[in-house]
């Protein structure tokens, strides 16, 4: 198992968290988020936060770059969501 990521700025944590939990997966295919958490030493909801900036920064990097902070990168995408669904009821 490779040494798990070191604590950096919100964005690049997610990428390399993101990078570790899909590395774990290829070598271990039922490696678990539950797995991650406890490798890393963090709490199942913040790699659960990590994977999901990370899976929302491949197609919605600017917008999350202008972000200040996790919390609001957080709260757009949730609003995001939100949104999403909506369009998927009016369909």
């Amino acid at each position: 198992m490779k040494a798990p990521p070191v604590k950096q700025h919100w964005i690049e944590r997610a990428v390399d968290i993101h990078r570790f939990h899909v590395q774990q997966l290829k070598d271990e295919p039922k490696w678990t988020v539950e797995k991650t958490a406890s490798a890393l030493n963090r709490s199942i909801g913040s790699v659960s936060q990590d994977l999901l900036l990370a899976s929302w920064l491949k197609t919605h990097e600017k917008q999350l770059r202008r972000c200040s902070s996790m919390r609001d990168a957080l709260a757009w995408i949730r609003v995001r969501q939100r949104e999403i669904r909506v369009e998927e009821i009016d369909l």
